[in-house]
This record gives structure tokens, sequence and C-alpha cells, in this order.
């Protein structure tokens, strides 16, 4: 890893649901919390409220310096599934024309897409994406948009499994959403072997081209990455590891991996270290990008910073690290001070804005970035 250290300047506000008239987050109900460039100049907050054993849905948007009407993202009350797991928050994207779609596991563990026209547009009636009846622990949605505004989906299925409630053997499952017409089809029904039951897979486009990343498991009991290329026509790839088999673990490590350029990062505990590793072969041995130290611990997976097509943020404790991926498996570190409690962020007019929560309660605070763009 090169470590050029940059110039982040953290600034006293902290925004928390307490002005007159704006219906934000409650101090205690709030979890998962995200934040996202809209695309129009605007921040979109999303974020998970308690209802009992369920939870609803909400997103707000944030223009000059104001949060606009609380939307809630679901169409039926009180049918989101309420699991407070990291890897089970919503998924988010932007389309070309500025729609959002959030996606989410609903109380009875359907994929549910819901769409707005624009960030802080009410969102059109919510879309099942699995195309199966009955109570199937079908998790874990990843969503983006290609160019011409379709939705592509996938998440973790364990349809075939057979057995109620079982989280394996699954299987990776995509949807296409065009025109509210959904197009459902399995990605790995070649493969004898289970996906790794619990941790989040990711979808991204880029030039026509839909490249998915997984945690895959293997005959032998290895848990680590593959990805998947297709197109957007549907048309898909067999799955391919990204590295050499590394990690034989009986148990899901709830940690799925994220891609970045060409590069592959997850999480890894092989050697009985936390580690956050990147790869872009299998012919060859991944790089260690972090790992655990007296001094620094990893608190999840990293995830992309929106509105910046190579800053990440990595979760950790007793505080979070912003780093740039520079190409191949290499990162730079920008910033070694951001809040432990950090969870999501987006760059905006020159800022790095965090979400997350501390104390069972919504936290938001921007930085300054100085040179990080």
């Amino acid at each position: 890893m090169k470590t050029i250290v940059g110039s982040v300047l953290a600034l006293t506000l902290i925004l928390v649901p307490s002005a007159p008239g704006q219906d934000l987050p409650s101090q205690s109900a709030v979890h998962q919390p995200q934040v996202v460039a809209s695309g129009d100049g605007n921040l979109l907050f999303v974020w998970k409220e308690r209802a009992g054993r369920t939870a609803n849905l909400f997103a707000a948007v944030l223009a000059d310096g104001t949060f606009g009407p609380k939307l809630r993202v679901n169409s039926v009350p009180d049918s989101v599934v309420g699991s407070p797991i990291d890897e089970m928050r919503a998924a988010l994207a932007i389309g070309p024309s500025g729609e959002v779609a959030i996606a989410w596991t609903d109380a009875e563990f359907n994929i549910q897409t819901a769409i707005a026209p624009s960030a802080g547009a009410e969102f059109r009636a919510s879309l099942r994406l699995n195309q199966t009846e009955g109570r199937v622990l079908q998790e874990f949605p990843s969503i983006t948009f290609d160019e011409d505004g379709a939705l592509h989906a996938v998440w973790l299925d364990p349809r075939s499994a057979g057995r109620p409630g079982a989280e394996e053997p699954a299987d990776l499952y995509y949807a296409r959403v065009r025109d509210g017409e959904v197009m459902e089809q399995n990605l790995t029904a070649s493969q004898d072997s289970s996906v790794c039951g619990c941790c989040l897979p990711s979808i991204v486009e880029s030039g026509g081209l839909l490249e998915i990343v997984f945690r895959n498991t293997t005959p032998d009991g290895y848990r680590d990455p593959f990805k998947i290329v297709g197109t957007t026509d549907g048309g898909f790839k067999d799955p391919r590891p990204i590295s050499p088999a590394i990690w034989q673990i009986r148990a899901c490590p709830v940690a799925g991996p994220i891609q970045v350029g060409d590069a592959v990062l997850w999480f890894d505990g092989s050697t009985g270290v936390r580690r956050l590793l990147a790869a872009s072969r299998a012919d060859r041995e991944p790089a260690v990008v972090l790992e655990d130290s007296d001094q620094w611990t990893l608190r999840y997976p990293p995830r992309l910073v929106s509105g910046s097509p190579s800053l990440l943020l990595v979760p950790g404790r007793p505080a979070g690290y912003l780093m740039r991926y520079l190409g191949g498996t290499e990162l730079s570190l920008e910033a070694s001070d951001l809040p432990a409690w950090a969870t999501s962020a987006a760059v905006l007019d020159g800022y790095l804005h965090i979400v997350g929560t501390e104390d069972n309660s919504f936290r938001y605070v921007t930085q300054l970035l100085g040179a990080v763009q």
C-alpha cells in the first residue's frame, strides 16, 4: 500500500434532528443511515426506522443546508425487515436522468425496490424482484442503473435449499427492471457449491457491461470472492475466482466484497488477523491493504464514497479511514481521522459528508476535503 496522507479538516457541525419543522431521523429509532450525491447538486439521505419487529425506510434530501420532506420508501407501512446487521442495509442507485432506486428485503424476505423520478420526489409503488412464492430467506440486494435507465439487481437466494429458514445452499440471482417489467435469472445455477449465504454482493455497470462480485464457496470449504461479467441484456459468463483460495471457514463471515476500478476489495480472516485485501486476478496473491493492529481495528468491509469514483470509506476503530484507489491493487491513505461511527459518505462541493449511528443515535458531520476530490 502506498501511503499519501492528505489534508482533511473536520468541522464542528453535527446535524441532529432538532430544527423546528424538519422531520429528520429520530434519535433512537434510526439505523443503517446512508448518504449519496443525488446528481443534482444535493444530497440524499436514506435510513431505516424501527417499528417493533419490522421497520420502515425513509429518504430526505438536503438542499442548501435544509432537509426536505421525509418520504417513506416502502409502499406498505412497517413492511421492511428489521435486522440491524450492516450487510442488510438498503441498496441505492442514481440513474442517468437523476432517478433514484432503493432496494431492500421486506419482512417476508422478498426483495423489493422502489423508484422515484428524482431525489426528493415521491417513490412509486414497491416492485418485487424475486419471482418466487413462499417464505425464503432472499436477502442482501445490490442495484445499479445502466445508461438507458434500466435497473439491474442481484441478491442471495436459497430457494433451492428446500428447507424453510435455510441460508445455504444459496444461489446468486439477478433481475433487470425495465418499464416496470422484471426479468429474473439464476447466475450460479451451473456450479455445484453454494454462494456464501450472508455476504452482500455488489453490482456495478460500466460501458454497457455488468460486473458482479460476491463471496462464493468451494466444495472444500473456502469462502473467497468471485466475479461474474455480463451484458445489460442479460447475457452472463460463468463465475470465476478473483484470488487464489485463501480462507477456509465453516461459517459465513457476513462481509461481502466490493469492486473499485479493476480491483476487488474484501475482508479476510484467514491468518487470524482481520485484513482488507485487494486483487484483480486469481493467479496472483492479493495485496494486503490494511490489517488490524494494537492501534487500529477494521470494523466493517469498505464501501464506495458516493460522488467520487476512487474514494472509499473504511469503517474502523478508534477512527475510520478515507482511502483512494490508485489503480491495479494499490490504494493510498487520504485520511485516518474519520469518526469511528462513520458507515456511509458522499462528496459534494469540496466536502466529505459522513453519516452513521452512535449510541443508537443518528450522526452526520461534514469534513473539508482540501486537496482530496
